[in-house]
């Protein structure tokens, strides 16, 4: 799946610039990659982006694949727009998935959007996460965020009992398309996964716990009430991103299944089998020396005012990742030393462990003494230890790239 960004979605309201980026980005690969859609921005019509993308997206769509089909790959390459889950709902007086609609802002939108991927047999691409169900609401049951929970749903516009919110969300888009008269719409979910870090809710004991149900279920091809059987769904994500936005909260950089050197953070296994199989990390993975930069006890005691710690706190936040020392987060019980220490190591480790960057204004020293405390880990950066440059370049961010991970329903 290859993306068009949102903010060229306006661009390719041109077809002749549409027709370009085909060319591009899409034909002169054919012969070498299995390319199978283009995804025509990322959830665009987020209510957090205030309607920017809602009159974008449909003449990016029309244009991308009438491109494509002019390049004579339009029948195995198709143009979709993949969605967060809160373009549809259910009404408050009916909270039921078979009373799902697509939202009164943007129904005009859909309709045409989902009227034209089934002309041209495309599929509808929709991102669900439990998670997201739990952070936006404190009265959602917990469990049934899960697929071993005891809570439960009972539609009597379909006789179904939904045990989890995965199938409860995928059938209530099943009734917003079938509204539209396309209830036998191919559908994908583009994303899916639990983070690990960020939340009190984003932990290992609960992405485990989450990926232990899911996958068992895909590799059943179990599908969901409305849809038994095989569907495609891609795990979100591969591997953690550190510089990814935090807008919409600190569990953003913390999706990943493997962690930012390439490790796996907890069983999964990918067979549907169930049995809790340690993933394969990353091989040969070299990290840069032993060493930590922490905040020096004896610069306390000569330290101006706590307003010259927080600006060098801050300073250090600001261009590495501290999402772990949230409220609830992995490193969200340190004191005030353990912050200053941990904001400080995390910008000396981006900055490959310069000795000029463990300073401060005298605040911080290095050491050589693991400073990690219970599950707080304070980590090294990965590089040549002999070099002391980080193996990936000067440019590179801590974390590496993040894919999406797709996961082979047997």
């Amino acid at each position: 799946m290859v993306a068009i960004p949102n903010d060229q979605l306006k661009a390719m309201g041109s077809y002749n610039r549409a027709k370009d980026w085909v060319r591009r980005n899409i034909t002169r690969f054919n012969d070498d990659i299995k390319i199978k859609y283009v995804a025509v921005g990322n959830e665009p019509f987020l209510t957090s982006y205030n309607g920017s993308f809602i009159n974008l997206t449909y003449p990016a769509l029309f244009n991308i694949q009438k491109a494509l089909n002019e390049a004579g790959v339009g029948d195995f390459i198709k143009a979709t727009v993949p969605s967060n889950a809160d373009v549809y709902s259910s009404p408050p007086e009916n909270p039921v998935p078979s009373a799902g609609r697509f939202r009164q802002d943007i129904y005009e939108e859909m309709r045409l959007i989902v009227n034209f991927l089934a002309h041209n047999k495309a599929p509808f691409t929709v991102n669900i996460y439990p998670f997201l169900s739990l952070y936006l609401s404190s009265d959602f049951p917990f469990d049934y965020a899960f697929f071993n929970g005891q809570n439960t749903v009972n539609d009597n516009g379909n006789g179904v009992v939904y045990t989890n919110v995965f199938d409860a969300n995928f059938d209530t888009l099943l009734a917003s398309l079938k509204e539209l008269g396309h209830g036998d719409m191919t559908v994908i979910v583009g994303e899916v996964g639990w983070p690990t870090d960020g939340d009190k809710n984003a932990n290992i004991p609960n992405a485990e716990r989450f990926y232990a149900g899911l996958l068992p279920k895909l590799a059943a091809n179990r599908g969901t009430p409305m849809r038994p059987g095989y569907i495609e769904v891609y795990l979100f994500g591969f591997i953690d991103e550190d510089a990814k936005s935090i807008a919409p909260g600190n569990f953003e950089r913390h999706w990943g299944i493997f962690k930012y050197d390439g490790q796996p953070k907890f069983p999964a296994d990918l067979s549907g089998e169930g049995e809790k199989k340690a993933l394969t990390g990353a091989q040969n993975v070299q990290y840069l020396q032993s060493q930590w930069c922490m905040l020096n006890p004896n610069a306390i005691s000569f330290s101006n005012s706590t307003n010259q710690l927080g600006d060098n706190v801050n300073y250090a936040c600001t261009f590495s990742d501290c999402t772990a020392l949230g409220y609830g987060s992995s490193c969200g019980n340190l004191d005030e030393v353990g912050n200053a220490s941990y904001a400080f190591n995390m910008y000396f480790q981006v900055q490959n462990q310069k000795a000029e960057a463990c300073d401060f204004e005298g605040l911080a020293m290095i050491t050589t003494k693991n400073i990690s405390r219970d599950q707080c880990n304070f980590p090294i950066q990965i590089g040549d230890p002999t070099s002391g440059h980080c193996m990936y370049g000067s440019s590179v961010r801590f974390g590496l790239v993040s894919m999406l991970l797709l996961f082979m329903a047997l």
